[in-house]
């Protein structure tokens, strides 16, 4: 029994490592965080939200926006990825519409705060995306109320 148990443990430790090991994925099998070649392409603000190392300055964060603008940084994210060659169409569609999801939940969050760091970044990526829903056929949001 003991030898049972031993192996038992061993196993249940052997799985909490790779757990721990390995970033999650969604349901299309890609990393929920950016990769570090995505990251590359994130503006410096995105960094410290992502734990990049020594990324603590007031250039590595978003500043005066409130709590709805750590939502950006993933629609930057998804932005990239509807970007790569290696996205179909339906592919870029949909990480675009995630996109425009998190783009929209931003807007909303920071109307009320005039000094937010990230504004005129917002403004830049709706219309991007906007536009490469529409060239791709999906459909943006409604403006937001």
């Amino acid at each position: 029994m003991r030898i049972f148990a031993g192996r038992f443990l061993a196993m249940a430790m052997l799985v909490a490592i790779v757990a721990v090991s390995f970033p999650a994925f969604d349901a299309r099998g890609q990393p929920q965080e950016p990769t570090a070649l995505e990251m590359a392409q994130l503006p410096k603000f995105c960094w410290g939200q992502f734990r990049v190392p020594n990324a603590t300055g007031d250039e590595f964060r978003i500043r005066d926006c409130g709590v709805y603008s750590n939502h950006y940084c993933y629609a930057l994210m998804y932005l990239v990825r509807a970007r790569s060659p290696r996205t179909n169409k339906q592919g870029r569609v949909d990480l675009l519409g995630h996109a425009d999801v998190d783009i929209r939940y931003t807007e909303h969050g920071i109307k009320d705060y005039p000094k937010c760091s990230i504004r005129d970044n917002v403004l830049k990526s709706r219309i991007e995306v906007d536009n490469l829903l529409r060239m791709y056929g999906g459909k943006p949001m409604p403006p937001a109320k």
